[in-house]
Parts: C-alpha cells; structure tokens; sequence
C-alpha cells in the first residue's frame, strides 16, 4: 500500500511566495500602463477645459454635486434647461445651449384644453388656464406633477381666459394646493355652472403668506387693454372694451363665452409669444381694428382654440406674423380640432411682408402628436422649441450643441453632464 509523502511546509511556502511575486511582476507593466493613460486622459481634459476658459463653471458644478442632498433620481423632463435636477439623460438633439436668464414656456399635454406654464426669467411663475375636456380623465397629475418638478410652491399669476370647463376644470385643485397671488379673470356671471362659480368663489377667499404676513389674492378683470410685467419682461393683453365687453352669463352663446379671450404678447430679450385662449371670429377682428397689433413682428403662436375653423383668420395671421405655431388639442378629440381650415391657414401663410425671419411656418406643433411643447427664450434672444415625444421637431434659432457656427458636428464633442445652476442648466462638453 503507498504512503504519502510528507508535505514541507517550508517548501511549498517558498514555491507560493515565488509565484506570487513573478504575478506582481508581470502586473507591474499593466498597472504603470494604466496609471500612463489615466494621467494623459486628466492631462488632455486640463487642456480642453483651459482651451474653453469654463475653469469656473467646473468649479461650481463640483460644489454644487458636493451639495446635492437628497437628489431625485427622475428624468429631467425632455429639453428642461431652466428647471429640474441632475440628470444623466442627454439633452434632446436639435436645441441650443442657453445663456443668462431664461423665459420658459410650456404648452403641457392635458388632452382637450388649454394648461400653459409661464416660468419668467425673474423666477416668477404663470399659470395660464387649466382644464380639459368634460367626461376624460383630469390632468391634474401632469399639472401637478409638472410643478412639483419645477419645485413650485407659490404661483404668481393664475391666469384664466375665459369660463369654459376645458379652460378652468382644476381651478379648485390648484387653489387647495398652491399659493396663488393674483388672479386674472374673464367677467362673467355666477350662473355658468358649478365649475366656474366655485373657481371664482375660491379666488375671492384665497390668501398667501409671504414674509410671515398673510396677504389677500387680488383680483384683476381680463377687460381691456392692460398689462402684466416683471424684471425686463412685459406681457401686454387684449380684450373688449368695457363698453364693448359681451354679456356672460347662463344663456351666452359659445362664441360671446369664447370671445372674451385676451390675446396677450409676451415679450423678452426682442421675442414675443403670441397666446390667445378661445380667441375666435368676433373678437380677432374687434382687436385687429383697434391697432393693437399693427407693426408686431412675433415669433411663436399658441393657435387659438385648438385650431377651430373659426379662428386664427388669415386676418390675424398677417398681423402677428409668426414663424412657429402651437395647437394644444386631445387625440382624436370630438370637436375635429385642429380642423382641416386652420391647418390650411398656417400651412399656405406666407409672410405679408417679408422679413429677415422664416417665410410662413417653419414648424407647427400639436400636443397630441409632439407631447408637451417647450419654448425657450434666453438673455441673447436665442430660441428653442422642443416637442417632448418628437425630437425631429426640435428646433434652435442658435447653434445646435454639439454643431460649430457652420453646422457641422464639433470633432468629439459630446455633453458629458448638466447640473441646475440659479434656475438654469450649466452643462460640460
């Protein structure tokens, strides 16, 4: 029978350590390899940053993720520059890096009906109408999940153009949840219904605390020509006259109801927003006859009553002379909006007098097709508008990031990150 020899200890010890060190050895060359190409990589980005002179904002964004407590681990919505968290989401093809303070607005995809978002760049917020089509789901989580996001807690305006349902259907809900400082309301009588007696009713009671000191929502009537303004933005509104204002009440024909819309301009850094509520056939031209938008060269139109047959004339059209157009509207909706006649209208415009802009549209954008539709404005005039579910529409009056000033794709150049700076995206490339 064999026996087995006896191990020594002493030698297999040796043999092991031996072997270890000829494994360390042949490491040596992999590790100084790898340590030579992590130096050349932090040299080359010690270059490119000081090339870009940005030794600063990358000193801010390492404070600002030293600081970032408690960080969301959402998306950031779709072509946000000027609102949200940190996200690791490339920015959507097509936009424009941003400079300076940034005017946002946000045609949110609500189905039928109007919600728009106005973020003025001295961080006062809007929220012009907000309802949607009786007997569909409310939009009161994509209102609400959009503010929360944008970490809103205080409204500056509440603006509402007229008392239709789709208009003011979470009116309440807003009310309930978030301080609202003014108000902007059609004149209209109680009789209406429960929807907007209620919307109003609460307007009238709301209050807000701001310094400590609990203060009353005022109250202001959408009659006439006025104005609504801030730090280098203005917003200039247009309805009937007193003498002129249409008699609202149970009984009113839907075209009176729809008529005492604003049509308001928005203006910063040489751009305007067009936004017009239901405007329609009796009061466009009623407007148009008072001046009020002789020599208005403007930039982008929210299409009046989600691209009805009567409105946004061919009248109207000349007069704003926009480039690019916004329908908000619900997927197959009843009503056939947009209908076949405004889509017409916006496709044949073609300038009355040619400008250095676009001739006619250069992109018309509906919410039941392109989602929630971003238009972003900065301190130069820059422009963005981003559809959120059709990034083929995206579109800059910049320079594409990414793209030189010729519009060709800068060699390597990719966004690696964007963190929020003071309400706006500073992002390294």
């Amino acid at each position: 029978m064999a026996t087995k020899k006896p191990v020594n200890s002493k030698n297999q010890y040796s043999k092991n350590n031996t072997s270890k060190k000829k494994k360390r050895a042949n490491n040596k060359p992999l590790i100084i390899a790898l340590t030579i190409i992590v130096v050349i990589i932090l040299i080359i980005a010690i270059i490119l940053i000081s090339i870009k002179g940005i030794w600063n904002e990358v000193i801010q964004l390492i404070k600002s993720l030293l600081n970032a407590d408690d960080l969301p681990s959402g998306d950031l919505p779709s072509g946000s520059i000027s609102s949200g968290n940190v996200s690791n989401k490339p920015m959507p093809s097509g936009i424009a890096e941003l400079h300076g303070d940034i005017l946002e607005m946000r045609v949110l995809d609500i189905g039928q009906g109007d919600c728009i978002l106005l973020l003025f760049p001295d961080g006062q917020v809007m929220v012009m109408d907000i309802g949607s089509e009786v007997g569909k789901p409310s939009p009161w989580n994509v209102i609400h999940g959009a503010l929360q996001e944008l970490e809103i807690t205080t409204i500056d305006y509440l603006f509402l153009t007229h008392t239709d349902y789709d208009h003011i259907r979470e009116t309440k809900k807003l009310i309930d949840n978030y301080q609202i400082k003014n108000f902007y309301l059609p004149r209209a009588d109680l009789d209406l219904g429960k929807t907007w007696r209620e919307a109003y009713n609460f307007a009238l009671s709301e209050t807000y605390i701001e310094d400590g000191n609990t203060k009353q929502a005022v109250i202001n009537e959408n009659v006439g020509a006025y104005e609504i303004s801030g730090e280098n933005w203005i917003m200039k509104c247009y309805s009937f006259d007193e003498a002129d204002y249409p008699v609202i009440k149970n009984g009113a024909s839907a075209t009176n109801k729809n008529a005492v819309s604003p049509i308001c301009l928005l203006e910063y850094s040489g751009r305007t927003i067009v936004l017009t509520g239901d405007s329609n056939e009796k009061n466009e031209p009623y407007l148009i006859s008072k001046g009020y938008f002789d020599d208005v060269d403007a930039d982008v139109l929210k299409v009046a009553h989600h691209g009805s047959r009567t409105s946004t004339s061919m009248d109207f059209l000349n007069k704003v002379d926009c480039e690019y157009a916004i329908i908000s509207c619900g997927a197959d909706n009843d009503y056939g909006h947009p209908t076949p006649e405004a889509l017409d209208r916006l496709n044949t415009y073609i300038d009355l007098v040619p400008d250095d802009d676009y001739i006619g549209y250069a992109q018309v954008y509906r919410t039941d097709q392109d989602g929630t539709v971003t238009v972003q404005i900065d301190e130069d005039g820059v422009m963005n508008l981003i559809a959120d579910e059709n990034e083929s529409k995206n579109t800059t009056t910049g320079t594409p990031i990414g793209e030189t000033e010729s519009g060709e794709v800068a060699s390597g150049e990719v966004v690696l990150f964007c963190v929020k700076q003071n309400d706006s995206w500073l992002c390294v490339a």
